[in-house]
């Protein structure tokens, strides 16, 4: 069995206030769909907080600012930011669990820098 991972399409990106960004995540050695997805934020004062669990979970307080979704025509998790602000910069971490087991792997979490200008 080879060794499954987390992949981000970018490390960084940057994004203009209020313009959407989309950051997408696939894995390699497995396919996506046989995990949930989750996104989390890190931010500058290390609070990490969960924002999106595949099957349309959110958590509190983004649902309206934020997309999340399962592109099975290329294998990725994808988290689209609807309208950038100062308060979505930070680390973006998707993470995976096993669908039949929902223990969190956390060594599969993967980062992406967020900067709003």
């Amino acid at each position: 069995m080879s060794a499954t991972e987390l992949v981000p399409e970018h490390q960084t990106v940057t994004v203009s206030l209020g313009d959407p960004a989309t950051l997408r995540c696939s894995m390699k050695g497995e396919a996506i769909t046989n995990y949930y997805i989750n996104w989390y934020r890190k931010t500058q004062g290390n609070t990490m907080t969960f924002i999106y669990r595949e099957k349309d979970i959110y958590g509190p307080g983004f649902k309206d600012g934020f997309q999340g979704e399962i592109d099975t025509e290329k294998d990725q998790a994808v988290l689209k930011i609807l309208a950038a602000s100062e308060t979505d910069e930070g680390s973006y971490y998707c993470a995976s669990d096993y669908h039949p087991a929902a223990a969190l792997l956390l060594s599969s979490s993967k980062t992406i820098a967020i900067h709003v200008e």
